[in-house]
């Protein structure tokens, strides 16, 4: 059982474009310290544990704690910033819970995705050679519209194909999607939990 507390946006550095606030993947905030509360608060009792069970990654596996500790930070938010507790499983693993199907995104650790900003690119994919121009523009034509609502892939087929491509293409550019490597990217399959 690998449960993540999720939000909006992870950074102010990320664009507030529509694919990224459409998009219900790993790559999102986690909750943090309530600084409105006493740290003998509920909430920030339940902080501690996050940061203790949780680490870097913020998996957690009590599904009890992790539902109240969202639901206590979504009293304080109004939508569509409030946080919602998401099964992650690896590729096709069944989920334990009877979460809602959301999609495959493609992560590093529960907690990196490459589908965060809906394989749309920015400009300054024009000053690449133009053989990666037109196959990054491939990839994007061809990949995007398959996005679900969610901004993530309803087929781990399509995951997976995806992740190949752009696997291949940073192979030819290298840090063209990621610093590093991609290998370390896998389709994980989200549900929402209620």
């Amino acid at each position: 059982m690998n449960f993540l507390i999720l939000d909006g946006p992870r950074g102010p550095q990320l664009p507030d474009n529509l694919a990224y606030r459409a998009y219900r993947g790993t790559s999102r905030a986690h909750p943090t310290y309530c600084n409105e509360a006493p740290e003998h608060h509920e909430i920030n009792q339940l902080f501690f544990w996050f940061i203790e069970e949780g680490g870097e990654l913020g998996v957690v596996r009590d599904i009890r704690k992790a539902q109240r500790f969202a639901e206590l930070w979504n009293e304080r938010l109004e939508a569509p910033d409030r946080f919602e507790v998401v099964e992650a499983t690896d590729g096709d693993c069944a989920p334990t819970s009877h979460g809602t199907f959301l999609g495959f995104d493609l992560s590093s650790g529960y907690n990196n995705s490459l589908l965060a900003w809906g394989l749309r690119y920015s400009p300054g994919i024009a000053t690449l050679p133009e053989p990666i121009q037109e196959l990054c523009g491939l990839l994007s034509r061809h990949y995007a519209p398959r996005l679900n609502a969610a901004g993530l892939f309803d087929t781990l087929e399509d995951a997976t194909l995806c992740l190949g491509s752009m696997t291949a293409l940073q192979d030819l550019s290298p840090n063209l999607f990621e610093g590093g490597n991609l290998r370390d990217f896998q389709p994980v399959c989200l549900y929402s939990i209620g």
